[in-house]
């Protein structure tokens, strides 16, 4: 709520006060208690929101809205219906237009329909039945405009919806048929670059290498797993080609085609 100082007698007046201040004080002027901004006449009528406390005491300091911004922000309930009453005066009958533009330098206009009517009766000094007569006029056209409001935002907000359902379908439309696609691609087969180092060893090279090496063992013969370690090391086999033949099976096919090599349990004998 906004409140006024009198210019004259520093008074501190509420909104509503200051037409009967000013009859009694004889004042030209009068101050907002917020902003120090001075109002002559009837300016004052048109001063229906001012700075928050925060920005008041803060000052520089203050990060919030600009002085009577209302955007960025939800509205109080009040604040709408202020808004309400300022809007219904451009498309108000002329029986009842004065009336609202009085009406619309307060801001504390109760948005109840028995308030309304008390307010409207001693603020407006209408009584008797042709003022209860003109204050149904008006509770009438403030609630058509109230309703119009009210419709013409229901609209915006399905129109809003509507679009972003319609966004939402294009992008799961767009999903579905990116793995439609991507289901119908026939997969390339993979062909793996084999170095020279991983292409199987021969077994007529294992079956030289172990005959090297039981002719130097004692009584040419040896367990059948250190084999396997000579002929590794000596024919200097990599991790690469390891990984590419059973070494193991390869020892042992060798041993079954060469006749002088034989093999009694887990030892391996070359033969004279």
């Amino acid at each position: 709520m906004v409140f006024f100082s009198c210019d004259k007698c520093a008074e501190t007046l509420k909104k509503s006060k200051v037409d009967i201040h000013a009859r009694r004080c004889g004042c030209d002027s009068v101050s907002c208690v917020d902003c120090s901004v001075s109002f002559w006449g009837d300016d004052y009528k048109q001063h229906t929101s001012c700075v928050t406390e925060a920005e008041r005491y803060e000052k520089s300091v203050y990060k919030g809205p600009k002085k009577n911004d209302t955007s960025g922000r939800k509205l109080t309930p009040q604040e709408s219906w202020t808004e309400i009453i300022h809007l219904s005066i451009s498309n108000s009958p002329p029986a009842i237009a004065s009336y609202l533009k009085n009406l619309s330098s307060y801001d504390n206009v109760p948005r109840k329909e028995k308030a309304f009517y008390n307010f409207a009766t001693n603020s407006l000094k209408l009584r008797g039945a042709n003022g209860n007569a003109i204050i149904t006029s008006i509770w009438n056209h403030l609630n058509s405009t109230r309703e119009e409001g009210r419709e013409k935002k229901t609209r915006v907000e399905g129109a809003e919806v509507k679009e972003s359902e319609t966004d939402q379908q294009d992008v799961g439309n767009h999903e579905i048929q990116d793995v439609m696609e991507s289901s119908s691609r026939v997969e390339e087969p993979k062909v793996n670059n084999v170095s020279e180092d991983a292409v199987p060893v021969k077994s007529i090279k294992i079956a030289k290498a172990m005959k090297k090496a039981l002719k130097k063992a004692p009584s040419r013969q040896m367990k059948l797993k250190e084999l396997r370690k000579l002929v590794k090391k000596k024919l200097e086999l990599n991790a690469q080609t390891l990984k590419t033949i059973d070494f193991k099976q390869a020892v042992t096919r060798a041993i079954s085609d060469d006749k002088s090599i034989v093999t009694e349990g887990k030892i391996v004998k070359l033969l004279t």
